[in-house]
């Protein structure tokens, strides 16, 4: 008897093995062009950018031979070079690193529609891997937007359907001609639409969103449990453990490649039978690059540096900083960031806070690193919501700020007037939003960070009032 319960042991670890495939997932998102980085001369260590990506990514992918590694879109919008202009394409740089970093799938964020609707799709053409779309519908063709509404992914034994789904709201976060070519179709309808079809030639089926976390949320609840992984983005949030939501695993890895996330799965009779998950911090010790991404990426910081010395418009007048009073240099970067979103965010007025501004520009020339050198803290647009009892309450305390100096003053946006229980949308960055105990005296709500560099409004906005002649974007 011992020795049949034996047999029928090794009878079922034998299938088990044979039939449990393993299937390592590497995860980015959110990445927005972060192609430098950070050195922490205290530890000797590099800390982010696409070099240390790859390095990481191929150690990984050395110890293992059945991976696949996707990403949850915004790769576009955040640096100067993510402006850059490659075979035509704005933001082509950036594709041209995931084609280097081989990625395997991707998903369109609301940054990849930054530029124009056209360039969008260019932006796919150039990918040598897919943007795989389903939700977004091109109205002429009524064909997806990449052309691609699933993809599946082969790996010795096991295939990996892929979904794509880009946030519905998706006209809200870009300039409205971009996606007015679009249909956007709920995301349950569209993966239905073709969920039998991909479920009949897989044995996992992932999806990839760009969407937040409550909408994934709702997402994982309204779908069958044909669906066994969300992996999203959008909202920059992070997850070491994985959320798990009818049935669905869902995984975050942060944002600007803080974190490579690594999903290690066991997969039987479609399912996922185990899953261990890991954030891995994107940080090795100093050293010098001699692979082809570097080359590439040397090439490209050569560009931006000839870049920097470019005039890109003519200011009027001296612009001069102040911590503690308005200045015409205050007040013109308050309007232009309200303007430059007028269009998307309809936003009733813009805080910004006078000490972010660091240096004094002579009326005259003005080039990309005198606004560098003005706006240096890589600060990005937010928008938040308040009461106008909270915006009253803000006035009286800047002018606190303006006379006792505990902090630098903001400058605002006026209004007409002020109606205590109404809400009022504000346009700023992400220091004043975080700082809202120091700077607002209330605490926002429906906070939005856009992702969007605050100095690359100004940019445009230089470019718009005072060069019209000077083309948008760099080439």
């Amino acid at each position: 008897m011992k020795l049949k319960r034996h047999f029928i042991l090794i009878l079922f670890l034998t299938i088990t093995f044979i039939y449990a495939a393993p299937l390592p997932i590497f995860y980015t998102g959110d990445t927005h062009g972060v192609y430098e980085s950070q050195i922490d001369k205290e530890k000797g260590t590099l800390k982010g950018g696409y070099l240390v990506l790859e390095e990481i990514l191929n150690q990984k992918r050395s110890q293992t031979k059945n991976y696949i590694y996707v990403d949850t879109g915004d790769q576009q919008t955040g640096t100067i070079f993510s402006s850059l202009v490659e075979d035509g394409v704005h933001g082509g740089a950036v594709i041209e690193v995931f084609n280097q970093l081989a990625l395997d799938a991707s998903v369109f964020g609301n940054h990849e529609f930054d530029f124009s609707y056209t360039n969008t799709r260019d932006l796919a053409k150039k990918a040598k891997y897919p943007f795989v779309c389903t939700n977004l519908i091109d109205k002429t063709t009524r064909q997806s937007v990449s052309g691609i509404p699933y993809a599946i992914l082969e790996r010795d034994n096991i295939n990996i359907g892929i979904f794509g789904v880009t946030l519905e709201k998706l006209p809200e976060k870009v300039k409205a001609e971009n996606v007015s070519s679009v249909t956007i179709l709920p995301p349950v309808d569209a993966i239905n639409k073709y969920l039998d079809e991909v479920d009949q030639k897989t044995d996992l089926i992932i999806v990839l969103t760009h969407q937040g976390f409550e909408a994934d949320s709702l997402l994982a609840v309204n779908l069958d449990n044909r669906i066994d992984l969300i992996i999203g983005g959008h909202d920059h949030i992070k997850a070491e453990t994985p959320y798990f939501i009818n049935g669905k695993y869902l995984l975050y890895s942060g944002s600007h490649l803080n974190y490579l996330g690594l999903a290690e799965l066991e997969v039987e009779e479609d399912k996922i039978i185990s899953l261990k998950n890991q954030l891995i911090p994107l940080e090795i010790t100093k050293k010098d690059f001699d692979i082809p991404l570097a080359k590439y990426i040397q090439e490209k910081t050569l560009k931006i540096e000839e870049e920097m010395s470019k005039v890109i418009g003519y200011i009027p007048e001296d612009w001069i900083p102040d911590k503690y009073q308005s200045t015409a240099l205050s007040r013109w970067i308050a309007n232009a960031l309200k303007t430059e979103y007028e269009r998307i965010y309809h936003p009733d007025m813009a805080i910004i806070n006078n000490g972010g501004l660091r240096k004094a520009i002579p009326a005259g020339p003005v080039t990309l690193r005198d606004l560098n050198e003005l706006l240096p803290f890589n600060n990005t647009v937010v928008v938040f919501s308040c009461y106008g009892k909270d915006l009253l309450s803000f006035f009286s305390l800047n002018e606190l700020h303006s006379k006792e100096k505990p902090l630098d003053i903001c400058e605002y946006t006026h209004l007409n007037s002020i109606e205590p229980d109404r809400i009022y949308q504000v346009i700023s960055h992400d220091y004043i939003a975080g700082q809202w105990d120091k700077y607002l005296g209330f605490k926002p709500f429906d906070v939005y960070d856009t992702g969007e560099p605050f100095l690359e409004a100004v940019i445009r906005q230089i470019q718009i009032q005072y060069s019209p002649n000077i083309e948008e974007g760099w080439d």
